[in-house]
């Protein structure tokens, strides 16, 4: 029998003193209104809390990107792996170019290919056990891979393990998102969801400070590899206080125990309006239960559409460039500014990075998601096309500030739009009993694309850097268009009223709906 949620539970805790958080712009006394109606936005701070704790998967990331990619020009790296020979020793043989580009392919291309297995594997733990234990389950995961990587002995047991580690994070990249968002408050669902982005950013900052001491070191490539596993063991501790996500235990027929982790992200007289609304989301589920394979491509409720729509934005995310020229930033600059130069040019471009990426939490409730994909793509397709046609000039510093700086604006463009703004539409747009295998899959795309990018991007490069870049241009000219033509808004609406938006959207010109 389906309990009454608004009978209260005996023995339920009353949480109305708890301090809210004004740090997103809430005022907890005076709620807003919408179409005429109050609309309670008080946000409890735990709510953030929890959030930022999630997203602790996209900094253990985004360490990744800035740590891995920097070895490739630290010294005590190259020397230890045989890409270069210590000075004075006449019997040393050097690794060739062609073999340094498959190792490098390897190291980042395994760890997408590991992202790639975890993404599509995790939507069984996630939809049969819950949230919680997907992200438990990731992050030791993810622990064993970094580990084995920072002792590693010779370039198998560093490319070996990076499946590992990119399956821990396949998984988290494929659940955290969405975590965040069945907590998250609709009003600031697009901000916390955010931080997922901001928290992979993060990661990049970070590592590329500690690059700039990590290169004088001949083990500091170690610290680079496996620092992050500091960030995957803060993550499992904090799951042992975070709540297991409402809308799956009512999914689940859990009542009483959605109710009490509802307490721990709600007011209390928040909490019986929402109950009847995730037992109306999850009806659905509770009635059908979990999507097969088949549904998830079926037509009802657009779910085909939604489907080639995330996995559209997803592939576009990372055929637009950014992991290849954030991973091998280092590689490329050095070839203006030496390797020194290289690491401090990565370091600029990842510090650009972590602060636009502060334009989307001001500004994805209030533009919406579509407004800031589009504005961004005619960014990014900019600034691609201007390094496309510097990179094809002669090899000087002057060429160098000048690729520097239109990457820069390419890195603003990515930052506040499709780097966090496809995470949040992408945990937004499927209906609950669907949502594990809709995102994993949307998720796998994503991965898939970046291990291939990964691995090819090194030969690419070395063959024409101005032809990935002119190839990067043309995938972001199509995505303005994309947009432009099919991404209803999903900006402060819940699930029935996304359900409803997908039905009745239609591509026209010029587009009359924004928000």
């Amino acid at each position: 029998m389906v309990n009454d949620p608004s009978i209260p539970k005996e023995g339920s805790v009353s949480t109305e003193q708890e301090p809210t958080i004004k740090s997103l712009d809430i005022d907890e006394e005076n709620p807003s209104k919408e179409n005429g109606n109050e609309v309670d936005i008080r946000t409890k701070g735990f709510v953030v809390v929890v959030a930022i704790a999630a997203a602790l998967g996209g900094l253990i990331f985004g360490y990744d990107i800035g740590g891995a990619g920097a070895t490739f020009v630290m010294d005590g790296f190259r020397l230890y792996f045989g890409w270069d020979c210590p000075e004075g020793d006449d019997t040393c043989v050097p690794a060739t170019e062609s073999q340094i580009d498959t190792d490098q392919g390897l190291v980042n291309g395994l760890f997408g290919a590991g992202a790639a297995i975890g993404a599509i594997v995790a939507p069984k733990l996630f939809d049969s056990y819950g949230r919680k234990v997907t992200m438990y389950t990731a992050s030791w995961t993810f622990v064993i891979g970094a580990t084995l990587q920072a002792a590693a002995v010779n370039m198998t047991m560093l490319q070996v393990p990076r499946l590992l580690s990119g399956a821990g994070i396949g998984a988290l990249s494929m659940c955290s998102p969405v975590y965040i968002g069945e907590l998250a408050p609709v009003h600031h669902r697009g901000q916390l969801a955010t931080l997922w982005q901001m928290a992979i950013v993060t990661g990049i900052v970070l590592v590329s400070i500690l690059n700039l001491w990590l290169k004088n070191w001949s083990d500091g490539w170690r610290i680079s590899y496996g620092g992050n596993v500091v960030f995957a063991l803060i993550l499992i501790g904090m799951l042992t206080i975070m709540p297991e996500s409402p809308r799956y235990l009512v999914g689940k027929e859990k009542y009483d125990e959605a109710r009490k982790a509802l307490q721990k992200v709600r007011f209390e007289d928040q909490m019986d309006e929402e109950m009847k609304e995730l037992e109306l989301e999850a009806k659905a589920e509770v009635e059908r239960g979990v999507s097969t394979w088949a549904e998830i491509f079926d037509n009802d409720n657009r779910m085909r559409y939604r489907i080639l729509l995330g996995i559209g934005l997803q592939s576009i995310q990372q055929l637009s460039g950014i992991n290849a020229i954030m991973f091998y930033a280092p590689r490329i600059l050095e070839n203006f500014f030496g390797s020194s130069g290289g690491i401090v040019g990565a370091l600029i471009l990842n510090v650009i990075n972590f602060f636009a990426t502060f334009i989307t939490i001001a500004t994805v409730e209030s533009f919406g998601r579509a407004k800031l994909l589009f504005s961004g793509g005619i960014l990014m397709c900019f600034s691609l096309l201007m390094t496309a046609i510097f990179a094809s000039l002669e090899e000087t510093k002057t060429i160098g500030f000048l690729i520097v700086v239109f990457c820069g604006l390419y890195v603003v463009g990515f930052a506040y739009s499709w780097g966090p703004v496809v995470w949040v539409y992408c945990c937004e747009i499927y209906p609950l009993r669907s949502r594990g295998k809709a995102t994993g899959l949307t998720t796998l795309s994503n991965w898939t694309w970046t291990t291939i990018v990964g691995a090819v991007f090194p030969y690419a490069a070395t063959a024409s850097l101005t032809g990935c870049f002119a190839f990067f241009a043309g995938i972001v000219f199509v995505s303005i268009f994309v947009v432009y033509f099919y991404l209803p808004e999903t900006a402060n609406r819940t699930i029935l009223e996304i359900d409803e938006d997908f039905k009745n959207h239609k591509p026209e010109f010029p587009r009359k709906k924004w928000n």
